[in-house]
């Protein structure tokens, strides 16, 4: 098998499977239990907490909330600080536990502020943004950290320095998912930032949990109520092995950073030489780049290429794929199930063929040149087989 589909999910690190297996075994009892049992494993929880904070350099002016997800997470802090009637604002461009999540105010007469025409290569333009943001007193500024279908990156020390500057009331959520283990983050990112989000699952980790990170100088309103855990801000037990595997998971990607992003642009550049190599040998291969192919990591993830190639569909090409026992995506897992055109895509300006005729490779730790051209290899044979029946007729609007 060849997964090429490493930012919809991750294969669990051995090494923090034997640490959610151990704690499941160990671990049996309630955290929130005042027995010795229950006590031992609320000690191991607040540890996971410090090693979790000094992994990232979180300082104690922020807190951290564990979650269900990166979804949750995303959810608790745009809601928790702005829900009603507090001013926010978007690229256009972030994951749908973003986009939809503002869109949702929209019911309570608190339209969001879309930023889309400011966007530059899937990111936003400070300069121009900026000043609307402050003409328009913004509470909040909702950005991805790494774009998830691009990789297009908002570098969070720029974007604060310019907000600081020039819109010094709005606060600034990023939707760090697919940075950590990808992008180094330094001590200095978080205080700049009001809240900043991870999920476990896409670093290696276990699905199910996540965790919000944010300036606990805010006022924070729950969203799930009852027995006032996590400081009041989210109810429920806390799931012990999960925490225990997630701060396993942040540890070794944070100390395997530098190594694994050595690792990804090598694979990076050898897929972008690939496919352009592809493009000069087939002459009916259409290849466009919605990805940046720069290696320069303040600007790209290379862990992400998207390209476009009408008018074959994306996702017929990637059934052929499967076949080949090689899976990649279509964009957003969350979103691979509608017949709507990639709402990113879209919005840096493809046609809405292009949007359909794409795929998203993400690259991971465990993926090796070899797996590179072999995708490649059968990407040919398929786009080859499918061209005659698609040639000449688009795709549907």
């Amino acid at each position: 098998m060849i997964y090429l589909d490493n930012a919809a999910t991750t294969p669990m690190d051995p090494e923090v499977i034997e640490v959610v297996e151990e704690s499941m075994r160990r671990d049996i009892a309630n955290s929130g239990a005042v027995y010795k049992i229950g006590l031992d494993a609320k000690k191991r929880i607040e540890k996971a907490e410090e090693e979790i904070a000094s992994a990232l350099n979180i300082p104690s002016t922020h807190s951290l909330i564990f979650t269900s997800g990166g979804s949750e997470a995303n959810n608790l802090f745009i809601k928790g600080i702005c829900f009603p009637d507090k001013k926010t604002a978007f690229l256009g461009l972030e994951h749908p536990s973003v986009t939809a999540t503002l869109n949702y105010f929209s019911q309570f007469g608190n339209e969001p502020l879309s930023l889309l025409g400011f966007q530059k290569e899937g990111r936003l333009d400070l300069s121009e943004a900026v000043p609307v943001l402050n003409k328009n007193r913004v509470r909040l500024l909702c950005l991805s950290h790494v774009n998830n279908e691009l990789g297009t990156v908002n570098d969070p020390l720029l974007v604060a320095s310019a907000i600081k500057a020039g819109s010094p009331q709005t606060r600034i959520f990023l939707d760090g998912v697919q940075a950590v283990g990808k992008l180094f983050i330094s001590s200095g990112t978080w205080s700049g930032l009001a809240g900043y989000s991870i999920s476990g699952h896409k670093i290696y980790g276990p699905k199910g949990i996540g965790l919000l990170i944010y300036d606990s100088r805010l006022k924070l309103a729950p969203q799930i109520h009852g027995g006032k855990q996590q400081h009041g801000v989210r109810s429920g037990t806390l799931p012990t092995p999960l925490i225990l595997g997630l701060a396993k998971s942040i540890r070794l990607a944070v100390e395997r950073t530098e190594e694994t992003q050595t690792h990804l642009k090598k694979l990076f550049h050898h897929l972008i030489e690939g496919l352009k190599s592809l493009s000069s040998r087939l002459p009916t291969f259409n290849l466009k780049f919605n990805s940046l192919t720069t290696d320069d990591v303040s600007l790209q993830s290379p862990a992400i290429v998207n390209f476009s190639f009408a008018p074959v569909e994306g996702e017929v090409l990637l059934h052929h794929l499967e076949e080949q026992n090689i899976f990649v995506g279509l964009g957003s897992a969350c979103s691979a199930h509608s017949k709507e055109p990639s709402k990113i895509l879209t919005g840096i300006g493809r046609t809405v063929e292009e949007s359909r005729c794409s795929l998203r490779i993400s690259l991971g730790r465990q993926n090796t040149i070899n797996e590179i051209d072999r995708f490649l290899e059968e990407f040919a044979k398929a786009y080859e087989n499918l061209y005659p029946a698609f040639k000449g007729k688009g795709t549907l609007d």
